[in-house]
């Protein structure tokens, strides 16, 4: 067909798979095919079986197989229904000859020639209206009458009416050329929160087609948490039944419908971080120290079911398959000399403390998954060498973990913490000399250590390695502890925090430290700190940011493996407000670590009683998500010094252009030195997006990150200089009566340090806007009041006249 001649002794195979949607041929097959939902199109009644376009995967085929001696291998799979094209790739690994790989990728276009495409916005918030763009392409050989319906639904109102005597709101009809395409809107607005199915469907006499997307409705509002847990100790013989109560109480700002109460229940301490594995907090996770949250808590799980023999095959390969997706990213971050950086080679310098941190937990998870040894060496040799004659260890980049960056004090947590990581490298060199450091510890000790967090860092330190200064200070550490009924832990004073349930994630880390050096003294002594420790989790099974959540959870692993119970066999009764029955989770050894949920009543205030009976040990834990108001707090443009940890300052210019938002986003630390890493979260208002090159990259904004109608912008860090950004959005979807959006800025590693701003662009889309050429169901209002007006001045004006006639 395209001229070419070959001469040959092969066999030749006219390959019919390229190209052959875009001929005539195919059209009229399409066609042909497509009478058996030949129908009057005004009537979609008999076509309601035929398939409804539903699954649109951005990737779609990850397979692999053991060929053995085979040449060839068949996998059967189902197309998706995107109309687009797939590319393919394939590699082989054989023993003898390596790697493989295609020559060039396969392409496999999925096409029919009549369809629709539906161009929604991924989410909307309450209280908006936007309009569903259905595009109708035609590519048969004539020209096509279709009708569009989209199917009626309790979750939405289709706002469009009409004078016409037969007109229903859910139906539009277009005439698509032959080879082109017609594009019809459909103004709806959402009723319920949540995600909301919207089907559409297209036919012409002779071709048909449907498809149906999801919208999600969020609530109005800045979304809050809250946690709280109880353990259930049946271990004792004594006791055969424990009462306990978790009440919470609505703030009165709370929006109306964002309201959700969970009460979860569980036989292990672990439990509901093992259930919450793929995600164990609620803040984006994008450098190379955060990455560790996929990584680490998967090693001290698996560690802790193998102890256990509660390790499931399951389990096994979920927990081994996030380990090494995050092994494989986190190399990454890794630079030309061997250190680690949050950034990587995109950093001026490796950091000492991520180094460590990440050959700490490398080392822990060799047994598990192959860890490439060199790259171990090499992070080993570059962190001797930044330890002085002394043993001291300094740091020559950037510190994003605050708490090990200033004050006098600095060089001291910083070499106890490296310390703890390199005793796993002995494994692999035995003659590793860290007595230096040892020694460089026991005597700042001997100083005397009032700060909780350098004292609970060198404790472990100590405890670790043997030291005889451990104890004494294990002792020390005990000595500045607050006790709460049968808990005890550390709390530490901080200017400019927010408002939150949980305590500072310094506080969870002096903890974490604390317990472990338990391990090594006075076992019995940690109870206590282990119980205080695993109530103050998030309902994900994490805590508030990644380097508490990461050593939390290896404290409470290695801690809970010691206190086993064999046999486990609770009734837990659980009675929420208003329920006219009570919930029961039966708790055996055999669903020990399964987590079991029940959602509750939503009322003012929410109060849960729980008994236990039998024997064993469990944890209850009441979970509520809400969303607060915009109050004036977020809707002031600057901060009040001393109220916040960051003065934030949100200017919106949209020069009275409905299609583009500007915002110029400043913001100041007002600590006396710097933050740590800080995290911006930039709202977009519904219906916007962000170029994505559109930010540039600079030495205070280290990455971008666009996340579902948001913005992560990671911060170096933020001193006493305002620094600003602008963000250009522009108009994808049209949406009207456009909501707040947020803005925030928080310290990553100290979550309470924070500020939010709220704004809205000066010039909105109108319901009119969403009609397009249909008729509108508000703009018909507003020309029958139009109309009627008219009439009523016209009356008036040729009464006057015929009066003054008179």
């Amino acid at each position: 067909e395209c001229g070419l001649w070959v001469l040959t002794d092969a066999n030749l195979v006219k390959d019919n798979i390229d190209g052959v949607y875009d001929t005539a041929e195919y059209a009229e097959r399409f066609v042909e095919e497509t009478e058996a939902y030949r129908v009057d199109h005004q009537d979609f009644s008999s076509v309601s079986n035929v398939h409804v376009r539903k699954h649109f995967p951005a990737t779609w085929i990850w397979l692999d197989n053991h060929m053995g001696s085979k040449i060839y291998q068949d996998f059967e799979v189902t197309v998706p229904d995107s109309i687009t094209s797939w590319v393919a790739s394939a590699f082989v690994i054989t023993e003898d000859l390596g790697l493989g790989l295609t020559t060039a990728p396969t392409e496999l276009r999925a096409f029919q020639p009549f369809f629709m495409f539906l161009n929604l916005p991924y989410s909307v918030i309450r209280g908006e209206e936007f309009a569903v763009e259905v595009t109708i392409f035609n590519y048969l050989k004539d020209a096509a009458e279709v009708t569009v319906v989209i199917e009626e639904s309790d979750s939405f109102d289709v706002l469009m009416t009409s004078n016409e005597v037969n007109f229903t709101r859910h139906e539009q009809k277009a005439l698509v050329p032959s080879q082109d395409g017609a594009t019809l809107l459909f103004p709806i607005k959402p009723k319920y929160l949540g995600e909301i199915p919207i089907t559409v469907r297209a036919a012409s006499v002779t071709a048909f087609d449907a498809v149906t997307q999801r919208v999600l409705v969020k609530a109005e509002g800045i979304e809050r948490s809250y946690s709280q847990s109880i353990l259930l100790d049946l271990t004792d013989n004594k006791v055969s039944t424990v009462v306990k109560t978790l009440n919470f109480s609505f703030p009165p700002d709370t929006v109306n419908g964002s309201e959700r109460v969970q009460i979860t229940a569980i036989g292990d301490i672990l439990g509901p971080s093992i259930s919450g594995l793929a995600s164990l907090i609620r803040m984006p996770y994008g450098c190379g120290e955060q990455n560790m949250i996929n990584f680490a808590p998967n090693i001290y799980i698996l560690d802790y079911l193998t102890k256990q023999k509660q390790l499931t095959d399951n389990l096994k390969e979920k927990a081994l398959s996030y380990m090494r997706q995050g092994y494989q990213r986190e190399l990454l971050y890794q630079r030309n000399d061997g250190s680690f950086s949050a950034f990587g080679n995109d950093d001026p310098s490796g950091s000492t403390w991520l180094s460590a941190f990440v050959l700490r937990c490398f080392l822990e998870a060799d047994p598990y998954i192959d860890i490439d040894q060199n790259i171990l060496h090499r992070t080993y040799t570059w962190l001797k060498g930044y330890q002085k004659s002394n043993g001291e260890f300094w740091e020559p980049g950037r510190v994003i973990h605050s708490e090990l960056q200033g004050g006098s004090k600095s060089p001291v947590t910083l070499t106890a913490y490296i310390v703890t990581s390199l005793l796993g490298y002995k494994k692999y060199q035995p003659n590793i000399d860290i007595q230096d450091s040892i020694k460089f510890l026991e005597s700042e000790f001997n100083r005397e250590i009032w700060d909780n967090y350098t004292l609970a860092l060198i404790t472990y330190a100590l405890s670790s390695v043997g030291s005889p200064k451990a104890l004494d200070a294990l002792r020390m550490l005990t000595r500045h502890a607050e006790r709460e009924g049968d808990m005890q832990f550390w709390v530490s004073s901080a200017p400019t925090l927010s408002e939150s349930w949980q305590p500072r994630s310094l506080d969870i880390e002096v903890a974490a430290y604390a317990l472990l050096s338990h391990l090594q003294h006075q076992v019995s002594e940690g109870i206590p700190v282990m119980r205080w420790l695993s109530r103050q989790r998030n309902s994900l099974g994490g805590f508030a940011s990644t380097q508490d959540t990461i050593l939390a959870l290896k404290a409470l692993s290695e801690f809970s493996s010691l206190m086993h119970t064999e046999n486990t066999n609770i009734q837990v009764t659980v009675m929420g407000p208003s329920a006219s029955r009570p919930v029961q989770f039966l708790i055996d050894t055999e669903n020990r670590i399964l987590l079991q949920t029940a959602e509750l009543a939503v009322l003012q205030p929410t109060v849960v009683n729980i008994s236990a009976d039998g024997f064993g040990f469990a944890i209850c834990q009441l979970n509520v998500i809400y969303n607060v108001k915009d109050s004036g707090s977020f809707r002031r443009r600057r901060s009040v010094k001393n109220q916040e940890a960051f003065d934030l300052d949100v200017d919106v210019k949209d020069e009275n252009d409905v299609n583009h938002v500007n915002l110029n986003v400043c913001t100041r630390f007002w600590g006396s030195e710097r933050s740590g890493m800080a995290l911006m979260e930039v709202g977009l208002l519904s219906g916007f997006t962000v170029p994505s090159d559109a930010i540039p990259l600079s030495e205070t904004v280290k990455k971008v990150e666009h996340d579902h109608g948001k913005l992560n912008l990671y911060l170096d860090s933020v001193n006493e200089t305002q620094f600003c950004v602008n963000i250009p959005a522009v108009r994808n979807f049209k949406v009207s009566n456009t909501q707040d959006a947020s803005v925030s800025i928080v310290d990553y590693y100290e979550p309470r340090r924070r500020a939010v701003r709220s704004y809205n662009a000066r010039t909105k889309l109108s319901s009119c806007d969403l009609c397009g050429d249909a008729p509108c169901h508000a703009c018909a209002g507003a020309s029958d009041s139009l109309c009627r007006s008219g009439l009523l001045f016209t009356f008036c004006l040729l009464l006057l006249c015929f009066v003054q006639h008179r």
